[in-house]
């Protein structure tokens, strides 16, 4: 029989439950609340919130009352200030290892670094990060800076991380500027959730037939999650439980295989579970269903494997 396994630290970090639950709290007091964007990136969860009051708008110019919740990844500087402006209540639940980003790179900034970002330039969380510097020059994966125009070596330099990013790029973008740098800080900004997601999903997925990463198709984290997995193992990211095909277990040679299960940091736990009830309704073992992560059985690797 099909075994299926759940990597640890799989689903909600601590940053998105405190927006989840600061959310949720806000708008059964006011009977409503606005985001400025998703306050997080997962479909599911939003639509949830907009069930229960919480609405989300892209236009600070369109909100006319509070309260207005900030969502995870923040805000830029520019937006918070014209917020303030409209003296509506103000919710902030950015993640706290995003705001002390922002905190690092007001450090970098005033200590004259030329600052180098690691991270999606689109990406809501560094479009805020950039408006606390003047400059700033982008990477997404460690590689590729580019140092036209400027005078080598560099006298001080400073990298800030998406808090989402892969250690291994931190480890490029480093080797990249180290030679080229007289003075090199480096601001750790990934987050730890991050590394023990990313750690223990790449355990697993070196045991697995099959890796399935559940979360939102818009979130960086989860398509981190999924890059990495795609390195060891055959993976298929999805969102919901009704995209599992049934094919992917009948082309599993092994009928003892492992099939793997992530979820991203913003996942909620019932979408964790649906997919893990669905699998077992596939492979016909419909007895064994769940209605609890905890029951899920976890992956746990074996000493000196």
């Amino acid at each position: 029989m099909i075994q299926i396994k759940l990597a640890k630290n799989s689903g909600f970090c601590f940053g998105v439950k405190r927006a989840i639950n600061l959310a949720e709290q806000t708008a059964k007091k006011h009977g409503h609340a606005t985001t400025i964007g998703p306050i997080i990136h997962n479909p599911q969860m939003v639509e949830h919130l907009n069930n229960v009051g919480v609405t989300v708008v892209e236009d600070i110019g369109l909100i006319e009352r509070g309260p207005v919740i900030i969502r995870s990844h923040g805000i830029s500087k520019e937006m918070l200030a014209s917020l303030q402006s409209k003296c509506v209540e103000i919710v902030d639940a950015t993640c706290p290892y995003v705001s002390k980003a922002h905190e690092f790179a007001k450090l970098a900034e005033a200590g004259n670094y030329k600052i180098f970002i690691l991270g999606n330039a689109y990406h809501p969380e560094i479009i805020a990060l950039k408006s606390y510097v003047s400059e700033a020059s982008l990477s997404s994966d460690g590689e590729n800076i580019s140092t036209e125009g400027l005078i080598l070596p560099l006298s001080r330099v400073a990298i800030i991380c998406q808090t989402t990013q892969n250690i291994e790029n931190l480890k490029k973008l480093v080797e990249q500027l180290l030679p080229i740098s007289n003075e090199l800080r480096i601001f750790n900004t990934i987050c730890n959730a991050t590394n023990v997601r990313q750690q223990s999903s790449l355990d697993l997925a070196k045991k697995c037939s099959l890796m399935i990463v559940i979360g939102g198709k818009n979130s960086s984290n989860t398509k981190m999650l999924a890059n990495l997995c795609s390195q060891v193992a055959t993976t298929r990211h999805i969102e919901i439980a009704e995209e599992i095909s049934d094919e992917w277990f009948k082309n599993l040679v092994n009928p003892d295989a492992i099939v793997g299960l992530t979820a991203g940091a913003s996942t909620p736990d019932w979408i964790i579970i649906d997919v893990y009830n669905k699998i077992k309704a596939m492979v016909g073992d419909t007895d064994n269903l769940v209605n609890s992560v905890e029951s899920i059985p976890g992956y746990k690797e074996e000493p000196n494997a």
